[in-house]
């Protein structure tokens, strides 16, 4: 039986962590009785129960980041001497220093391509750091690995670039069940006639929370009541989040609902309207296909990230994200049913490329 090591000490929370559950699901169906398949976690409890899976847990993880740097390049070596994997595959950017017959990274950050500006190290100090140092953590042992599994065919470009590498695969973080939908959700008829945008995101800095705010203020000051917006921070997570409510929280029309889990998420995107998007910073953007499977009005913003993940869609809108003039205008046109939405058109992608993830386990591992 062949053993492939997963690390994933850093996913712990939104997107990332619905991609690594995701992959695990995968890695489950894929192993059989061929391989046994060891996840390396921050805390055991937060994961779900698959055949053929054993967890290993990291609580000193999220402690601090010299922690992180201990597991990539000194403790996981020692690991893999004890494990002897036939393949590792490191699911959080950076290339860890291990002995593996295969190593593959799959990289999901946006960061290296992501200017935070000075803003960003009073309100997020990590992804300032981040994002000026992420490019040279990348860098470490990137030409170690067979193979580098980036989300889209921009990024494939970016890090040829950057790195001087040529053996990438663009995986689109979706499951097959998504893909392969026959229908869009049909929404319910929600009691009230409230417009409700649905913006659900981990609160961090690239997630751009005050566009969305700066707009509902502006549309309040017009008049505008009748819709609200919904937020996935309870305004307490992070400095951003605080900074965040601290400045907000009056609007009438902003809903701080804080996490949610899988079934109230769903149950979100049923009863909402409209998705506004408005990151300036993504390597995918999962509420972006989320938000097309529950048939959401989208309102996203116009850069090479989102344009992607749209793909082919009738119902999108793409804005400045650093004009809330213009989101609240867009905004307004969606409730007054007069918006004008964007052509749209699908993505040519190069080979290798996976169009879910059975088909990135059976390019990496069959």
């Amino acid at each position: 039986m062949q053993t492939i090591v997963v690390s994933g000490i850093n996913l712990f929370t939104g997107g990332t962590l619905k991609v690594l559950h995701e992959c695990i699901s995968a890695l489950s169906s894929f192993a059989g009785d061929k391989f046994r398949i060891i996840v390396l976690v921050h805390n055991e409890a937060q994961h779900p129960t698959y055949p053929n899976v054993q967890y290993i847990s990291y609580p000193k993880s999220r402690c601090s980041y010299l922690y992180r740097l201990y597991y990539e390049y000194i403790g996981f070596k020692k690991l893999s001497k004890q494990l002897q994997p036939d393949a590792w595959f490191s699911m959080h950017d950076t290339t860890p220093n291990v002995i593996a017959k295969r190593r593959m990274v799959y990289c999901h950050n946006p960061f290296p391509f992501y200017k935070a500006g000075l803003r960003g190290l009073f309100l997020q100090r990590s992804i300032f750091l981040f994002s000026f140092f992420s490019k040279y953590l990348y860098q470490i042992n990137i030409k170690k690995n067979d193979y580098v599994i980036v989300q889209q065919e921009w990024m494939r470009d970016a890090f040829k670039k950057l790195f001087s590498i040529d053996n990438l695969i663009v995986s689109i973080p979706v499951t097959k069940s998504l893909t392969n939908k026959p229908e869009p959700i049909k929404k319910r008829k929600k009691q009230d006639e409230k417009i409700t945008f649905f913006y659900p995101v981990t609160p961090m800095i690239h997630k751009n929370f005050e566009m969305i705010c700066e707009a509902a203020a502006l549309l309040e000051k017009e008049g505008e009541m009748n819709f609200e917006v919904l937020l996935t921070t309870n305004g307490t997570e992070n400095t951003y989040a605080r900074w965040i409510y601290k400045k907000y929280h009056s609007l009438k029309t902003v809903r701080y609902i804080g996490f949610l889990n899988r079934e109230e998420m769903d149950l979100n995107y049923q009863n909402s309207d409209c998705l506004l998007f408005p990151s300036k910073a993504e390597t995918w953007g999962l509420p972006i296909t989320e938000a097309k499977e529950n048939n959401l009005a989208i309102i996203v913003s116009n850069l090479p990230y989102a344009k992607e993940a749209v793909g082919k869609y009738d119902r999108v809108k793409f804005f400045d994200p650093d004009n809330a003039r213009q989101l609240a205008d867009e905004m307004k046109h969606f409730m007054q049913g007069t918006i004008v939405y964007d052509e749209t058109f699908e993505i040519e992608y190069k080979e290798p490329f996976a169009r879910n993830w059975d088909e990135l386990i059976h390019c990496l591992f069959a």
